[in-house]
């Protein structure tokens, strides 16, 4: 298992979400030790911080060769995690009786043309 008991924590919530069935024990593993880094006050984005805020067991370039050559799908993970959120997001609408709406956020879909002549939001 983990060696800290917050990590515990994370652990059952990637069980929650089904992720032993699409990735191996060192793949959960790396991925409770970036969750704990970055929700970690002071954390500041770098592969040096992922180490050292996480209390990761193994070497810095253990990490490194995690995110450039590991075979594990990062789309599975959000997928997962993206129905997690759903369906939680609609038993509480449907516990207070009150209606889901909804915002789409394009920010970070490619543009084809520029705004001004976009004729679809997409486009722009």
């Amino acid at each position: 298992m983990n060696r800290l008991a917050h990590h515990q924590g994370i652990h059952k919530f990637f069980m929650t979400l089904g992720l032993a069935l699409y990735f191996s024990k060192p793949v959960i593993k790396h991925l409770v030790h970036i969750v704990d880094a970055l929700t970690t006050k002071g954390f500041s984005g770098t592969l040096s911080d992922v180490h050292h805020w996480s209390f990761h067991p193994n070497h810095r370039t253990t990490l490194s060769h995690f995110f450039t050559k590991s075979p594990w799908d990062e789309e599975t993970l959000l997928r997962k995690l993206q129905q997690w959120i759903l369906h939680r997001i609609q038993r509480i609408a449907k516990q207070e009786n009150q209606p889901l709406f909804v915002s789409i956020d394009d920010t970070i879909c490619q543009k084809t043309k520029p705004s001004s002549r976009a004729t679809h939001a997409i486009q722009g």
